[in-house]
């Protein structure tokens, strides 16, 4: 499949390049408190938890749970056009931190609140890929 490009592109910078990178290799990683274990989303130069400036970049289970959510009938960007309807969400990550994302690969008239989830890539450029989540059928651990 063609890669859809889209703008805005993810810019990576020096702080965010590596959850890019994780993503194209196909996993989602987040940084970890190397003090107090606390799991840093979004991306920070300090642990929110103990003020902390130093991290690891680890993978996650990449399975949630959806929170919240709503269902776009209109792009507000046209790279999002063919995309409409598309549900953007609010997934509750199974190690704590909470992700703003698309749900994707279902009816968005069948999304639901507490729906169980795990993360899929989708390309959207030659160079960049978007961690959204799709319906699973796991159990939360």
């Amino acid at each position: 499949m063609t890669p859809i490009e889209f703008a805005p592109k993810p810019a990576p910078t020096e702080q965010t390049e590596p959850f890019w990178r994780a993503g194209l290799d196909g996993h989602l990683a987040l940084q970890h408190c190397d003090a107090c274990g606390h799991i840093r989303y979004p991306v920070s130069t300090i642990c929110p938890v103990c003020l902390s400036p130093t991290a690891t970049w680890k993978p996650l289970a990449g399975l949630g749970t959806v929170s919240t959510y709503v269902v776009f009938e209109r792009a507000y960007d046209p790279s999002w056009a063919d995309e409409v309807p598309y549900v953007v969400a609010l997934v509750e990550l199974d190690e704590g931190p909470t992700m703003l994302t698309n749900v994707v690969q279902i009816d968005p008239a069948a999304v639901r609140v507490g729906q169980r989830v795990e993360v899929t890539f989708i390309r959207r450029s030659a160079d960049a890929v978007l961690p959204q989540f799709r319906p699973t059928d796991r159990d939360a651990s």
